[in-house]
């Protein structure tokens, strides 16, 4: 069986995933089994999900992905290294031989290149460099790479490449191999749709604003999911929704209550400390502790797994595989899981205790995401027990 992985938060699903998919298929085949690490409620920037994780997953679902799982929450409030870590840690475990991803470049050889050289011995001097001057730990490893190979470091101008880079990293102990479908249409967090696509982020801020034009966008399957959501109040959850909350938990913690969940070594836990007292909501918060040093990812990231009480030791790597969403053959790839398989929620009460601790946080984590839906008739935390995967008997055509 062939069966290609590939990582994503399809924040939401749109036409661009969708020609990722099919173009993979395209090229290894179409009886290939696709398989999609993604992100949960959570996503990698520092913020809510724009939707539920089930509803996502099935819209991936419907557009033809076999299966999808959800990528460990530690990996998914992660750095670039910590992401991609995580989310071939998983497919492996699901026994992918390919991981398929979207770049600005799919010169493979060369984002292994860049890969080798961020990774290595040589550039340490340079980038300890560019730390001592205030750069932030990217913009640092972007000047230190520049002095080494000014082609290799012209990658890391561009999100997509960034993340093509950290999977080179992730996946050389796994035997999977990789491929690199270029990018269509609209960059990256463009405002705009261009090239018959629109990014993810330009449409969350449609969705959020009541733009209908979204529509235009997205597969009809998504649409019509984005629509009943929207129409429930199961949408746009929004992370200013739950600003109370947030700093009501934020402002109980010091800065010594802060560092297991930043680093101790360059006062980022003292900074965020006095941002959280001095800020009225959360993006305030954000917009105090950014400095040059410190980008906002970074602090968003930091401030959602203080919250959600997931410190930095916690492993980006899997310990069980959640089912989102099920089609074609993704039972079969089941059955061969490395690790174990939950597929309703009901069920996590009877595992080893030894994963007890990870299942209460993602509980919490999930609990917590929920207070963010603008219907308060979906807000309670016993709904998520109830969740069950999304099976697709048919594949739906795009």
């Amino acid at each position: 069986m062939r069966i290609c992985g590939i990582i994503a938060e399809y924040n939401p699903f749109h036409l661009g995933h969708a020609f990722h998919l099919s173009e993979t298929r395209r090229r290894l085949g179409a009886d290939t089994v696709l398989v999609c690490a993604m992100s949960g409620n959570y996503v990698q920037r520092g913020d809510f999900a724009l939707m539920d994780k089930y509803d996502r997953a099935a819209m991936a679902a419907e557009c033809g992905a076999d299966l999808v799982a959800e990528l460990p929450l530690s990996a998914a409030l992660s750095s670039a290294e910590g992401f991609a870590r995580g989310g071939a840690a998983l497919l492996a475990a699901l026994g992918c031989r390919w991981l398929s991803f979207g770049a600005e470049c799919a010169d493979t050889a060369l984002l292994q290149r860049a890969a080798a050289l961020r990774s290595g011995e040589g550039i340490r001097p340079a980038l300890a460099e560019a730390l001592r001057a205030g750069l932030s730990y990217p913009a640092a490893m972007q000047q230190a790479m520049g002095r080494l190979d000014p082609q290799a470091a012209a990658l890391l101008s561009a999100p997509n490449n960034t993340l093509g880079i950290a999977y080179c990293a992730a996946i050389r102990q796994t035997g999977m191999e990789l491929l690199a479908i270029p990018r269509a249409g609209a960059a990256h967090d463009s405002a705009n749709p261009e090239g018959g696509f629109a990014s993810a982020s330009c449409l969350r801020a449609k969705i959020c604003a009541g733009d209908g034009t979204w529509a235009a966008w997205v597969p009809e399957a998504t649409k019509t999911r984005i629509s009943a959501a929207l129409r429930e109040g199961r949408a746009p959850l929004r992370l200013r929704n739950c600003d109370s909350a947030l700093l009501a938990h934020l402002r109980r913690m010091d800065a010594a209550a802060l560092r297991p969940f930043a680093s101790t070594k360059d006062g980022f836990a003292c900074r965020l400390a006095r941002a959280v007292q001095e800020g009225n909501t959360f993006e305030e918060v954000c917009a105090l502790a950014q400095t040059r040093r410190f980008p906002l990812a970074r602090i968003r990231r930091t401030l959602l797994r203080a919250y959600l009480g997931l410190p930095e030791s916690c492993p980006a790597e899997p310990q069980y595989i959640r089912v989102l969403a099920l089609g074609g053959r993704g039972a079969e790839v089941l059955r061969g899981a490395a690790l174990p398989v939950i597929v309703k929620p009901a069920t996590e009460r009877k595992l080893p205790e030894t994963l007890q601790t990870a299942l209460r946080r993602d509980a919490l984590a999930d609990a917590l995401y929920a207070l963010a839906a603008p219907n308060p008739a979906q807000r309670s935390a016993q709904a998520r027990w109830r969740r069950t995967p999304f099976v697709r008997k048919e594949r739906s055509t795009v």
